[in-house]
């Protein structure tokens, strides 16, 4: 699969649970059988904790508090601004449960869901604040996450159900302080159902999944093949201009990075989210576990061999939308290494500026919205590694939308794999400008466009000022092609013109 493994990358290592005076994350048996070898895992480390200081800043207006139990009574209350002192709050006890009245949906498409029954181990009730977290770290152990209920869409480490609060940087890390798979993890770290909050220069490191190192191959929802216990990051849910800057996410679960449902209105600008790819051929290593009982075949789906020389994600999405959710801004963001990087099947504009794809897990980018939407990508970039660049197929065809990107090349020593291409466009009226920024050329067995096919390409113009090969399947029509590479017109009334660089 890959000539070498990246110099940022490690293998799962058997080590003991980590203890709150640890100064880094370090990879552990809990994320795995102890009985199998270490996973062959590509992902980076979280950085490093803050050193605890007894010298630090209080701004003015501010008011310091010592304690965690200070703290859960501060994130009750409105109207402040608290300074945490610096240190590791480690939870060992729960916030009360909620059961919320129901909210209902934004108007238009989508469902009214019932936002009830909550337990958490922090609800931030109040609203109005500000809470500086600089040179916090607060740990959340599955030990006290298992103690909450195990109800569907019920039980997150954090409820943000408090309006127009701000958190500023905050080290936020899952503690595996049980060996796998004994434990529970929360559906979610955080979920937001309140406007207007914020977060930034946060960091954030998600563990805790089960199973873990198999993608979707057990399912990823109702109907999986045995227990199935995802861990996201965050949730934003009826809750509308949510904004992440300068946010860091370390995504080591399967488990959506950020996910929408009913949204009007995000930003996340300056973020970095990274998460964690694996080698199919590592998993018959396994002597225990999922595929190892299934005598090596993923079961969703279909029941088929596990397939050889492919790189899966052990991650879900790295921004995905559900229902109605609209006004969606991404902005000089990485997303690495998550399944489909960037999924936005939205009722409503979608601006894409300055977001970097690297190593996706599935594809890089399907974004699209209903008619009279705006949807703009705008200097983007993605590096063609294992999987799709594009792949337009899921959400409505895009209308007068305007995608921008430019490829790169994939890591030093990585190798393609058999699904690695430009992948699929669709759209009426769109405009596609590739570009390529590469330190040397892609092999011509992948470098290649998929046009129209499952879904159709009219009155659309393509602007390819790369070598990738363009394929225009039948139903694409009426389409304007310049082009330096090759291009196989197999539609209608198409002008096609050839450019040289």
């Amino acid at each position: 699969m890959t000539k070498q493994i990246h110099a940022y990358c490690f293998a799962f290592m058997l080590a003991s649970p980590c203890l709150a005076q640890e100064s880094t994350m370090k990879p552990h048996s809990a994320l795995q059988y102890a009985e199998n070898p270490p996973m062959e895992v590509i992902t980076r480390m979280p950085p490093p904790l803050p050193k605890a200081t007894e010298k630090f800043d209080i701004r003015p207006g501010y008011k310091l508090i010592t304690t965690m139990n200070e703290f859960r009574d501060a994130i009750r209350q409105s109207n402040q601004k608290i300074r945490l002192k610096p240190g590791i709050y480690r939870a060992k006890t729960m916030d009360a449960p909620l059961d919320l009245p129901f909210r209902e949906g934004i108007p238009g498409v989508g469902r009214n869901r019932k936002k009830g029954y909550q337990e958490h181990i922090f609800a931030v009730n109040g609203s109005n604040n500000f809470f500086d977290l600089r040179g916090v770290v607060f740990e959340t152990p599955v030990s006290v996450v298992s103690k909450l209920t195990g109800k569907v869409h019920a039980a997150d480490s954090w409820h943000i159900n408090g309006a127009r609060n701000t958190f500023i940087g905050g080290y936020f890390r899952n503690v595996i302080d049980m060996p796998y798979p004994t434990y529970n993890p929360t559906g979610n770290e955080f979920e937001v159902t309140g406007d207007h909050n914020r977060f930034f220069d946060c960091t954030f490191v998600i563990q805790g999944s089960i199973p873990y190192g198999y993608t979707d191959f057990y399912g990823k929802g109702a109907g999986s093949y045995g227990r199935l216990d995802k861990h996201c990051f965050m949730s934003i849910d009826h809750a509308n201009d949510t904004q992440l800057i300068r946010c860091k996410v370390y995504q080591q679960s399967f488990g959506h990075c950020v996910h929408f449902h009913n949204v009007d209105g995000a930003l996340i600008k300056d973020c970095f989210f990274t998460g964690a790819i694996r080698p199919t051929n590592d998993i018959f290593k396994e002597v225990k576990g999922r595929a190892v009982d299934n005598d090596f075949h993923m079961l969703y789906r279909k029941k088929q061999p596990i397939p050889r020389d492919r790189m899966i994600p052990l991650t879900e999405d790295g921004i995905r939308s559900y229902d109605n959710v609209r006004n969606i801004k991404v902005i000089n963001t990485t997303v690495e290494r998550m399944r489909g990087a960037i999924q936005l099947l939205c009722t409503g504009d979608v601006e894409l500026e300055n977001v970097t794809v690297l190593e996706p897990g599935d594809f890089s980018f399907d974004v699209s919205a209903v008619k009279g939407s705006k949807i703009v990508m705008k200097n983007c970039r993605s590096d063609v590694a294992y999987n799709p660049v594009f792949n337009l197929t899921r959400g409505e065809i895009p209308k007068k939308a305007t995608y921008e990107l430019t490829l790169l090349s994939p890591p030093e020593g990585s190798e393609p794999t058999d699904r690695t291409s430009l992948g699929i466009i669709c759209g009426q009226q769109c405009t596609f400008i590739l570009k390529e920024d590469l330190k040397r050329p892609l092999p011509e067995k992948v470098n290649y466009l998929i046009c129209g096919g499952r879904q159709e390409l009219t009155s659309s113009t393509i602007e390819n000022r790369t070598k990738a090969k363009l394929i225009l399947e039948k139903n694409v029509t009426n389409c304007k092609i310049t082009s330096i590479g090759p291009v196989e017109d197999r539609g209608e009334n198409n002008r096609v013109i050839q450019i040289r660089r």
